[in-house]
């Protein structure tokens, strides 16, 4: 059996005052997972890092869960710490107390609701394995439970996954796979994984969710979304602490045999929040997992169900600020219409590179080629990209 590690972040004693951290180490205390439960003042420090490596070593803990600020934030140094305890990072889980609970909520609503998160947490590291794709870092199909139906192969966006000849299964190109777990989504049988996520464990989180007030709803935001929820914290818009938000690659990798999962635990509904149909980061992932919940929203009405306990919204309208191209820097080298993945840079009549504004990711592969520095990013301009840096330095 696991032994999971709990570490409780105060964040430099800034949410102190909204999270009850004694009933919070009481509760998850008494989880059948966890070992060990500490308390430092903040898990990103060096301080706080020593006290996790104390954790790690003397209680022999095999996984940690990181109770802190957004994993969007502070998660890359968590993945750091777990290569330095010699742990997998997919045994390392962060769940978010700062912009998700203690930002956005009262002290009672928000306590309670970071029990439910820390035991989703829990659930999802003590259910962590190795399938056989951590070292390739990339998707996996287990071919025992395969029916060779070539979804897999058809929706992957990026042409990754192709047909064995010998046998006629799907193989997966590690050099081309972007894990973006489009194919975990269509996959009918579910046996397609990757190295940080796998059905069973989105599974093992909704148990926890089943059990909390009424009315609860889970939350499966791509990576994108889920950066709009932590803005919504950090300018402190509230909302029901009834959501709790699963962060998935992309709405494309939520199979509906997770949506069956939920309404069989329990659960009052099912929010899949991701890009704007024009601006989905991974090219075809929102209209793949729109068109599944239309069929899935059928299938729940054939069981006398409502069909809106599953809703996709876009939370990414607006999000992406389109890129510009100075015309009085622009050489006309052609460079960026070579390489935007979306086809967003087109030519005029008279000779003249745009950017078509709803075609655009803001992906920035236009940007680095540029040499004489003719495209702008309003989000990431080198004088925001050097203060960022220049604030780092200083602290």
């Amino acid at each position: 059996m696991s032994k999971v590690g709990v570490v409780l972040c105060r964040c430099n004693s800034h949410i102190d005052s909204t999270i009850d951290f004694n009933t919070l180490s009481e509760k998850i205390a008494k989880n059948k997972n966890v070992h060990a439960v500490i308390k430092v003042n903040m898990a990103c420090s060096p301080r706080g890092k020593e006290a996790i490596a104390e954790l790690a070593a003397q209680e022999e803990v095999d996984r940690l869960v990181v109770a802190a600020c957004s994993p969007l934030a502070k998660g890359a140094i968590f993945k750091v710490y777990a290569a330095d305890f010699h742990m997998p990072k997919q045994h390392m889980e962060v769940v978010n107390l700062r912009e998700q609970c203690a930002w956005v909520h009262d002290s009672e609503s928000a306590t309670k609701k970071a029990v439910i998160l820390l035991k989703m947490g829990v659930a999802r590291v003590a259910k962590s394995k190795d399938v056989g794709n951590w070292n390739l870092n990339c998707a996996h199909i287990n071919e025992i439970k395969c029916d060779k139906c070539k979804r897999c192969v058809e929706e992957c966006p990026n042409n990754a996954i192709s047909l064995r000849e010998k046998d006629g299964y799907p193989q997966v190109n590690p050099d081309l796979c972007q894990k973006c777990g489009i194919c975990v989504g269509g996959c009918p049988l579910g046996v397609i994984s990757l190295p940080e996520f796998r059905l069973e464990e989105i599974s093992a989180m909704l148990k926890p969710v089943a059990k909390a007030d009424s009315p609860a709803v889970v939350g499966m935001f791509c990576e994108f979304a889920y950066e709009e929820a932590d803005v919504m914290g950090q300018v402190g818009e509230k909302y029901s602490p009834n959501i709790y938000i699963i962060k998935v690659p992309c709405t494309g990798a939520v199979n509906m045999i997770m949506v069956n999962d939920a309404i069989a635990e329990g659960l009052d509904g099912i929010l899949v929040a991701g890009c704007n149909a024009s601006q989905c980061q991974r090219r075809k992932g929102n209209e793949l997992a729109t068109c599944r919940i239309e069929n899935c929203q059928q299938s729940l009405e054939e069981e006398f169900l409502e069909k809106e306990r599953l809703t996709y919204i876009s939370l990414g309208e607006g999000f992406v600020a389109p890129a510009g191209i100075a015309q009085e820097r622009c050489t006309g080298c052609g460079q960026c219409l070579e390489v935007c993945p979306y086809g967003a840079i087109q030519v005029s009549p008279d000779g003249k590179y745009e950017v078509y504004s709803s075609a655009c990711r803001g992906c920035g592969n236009c940007a680095g080629v540029c040499r004489p520095g003719a495209i702008e990013l309003p989000n990431w301009s080198d004088e925001k990209i050097l203060a960022a840096l220049d604030s780092i330095l200083a602290g």
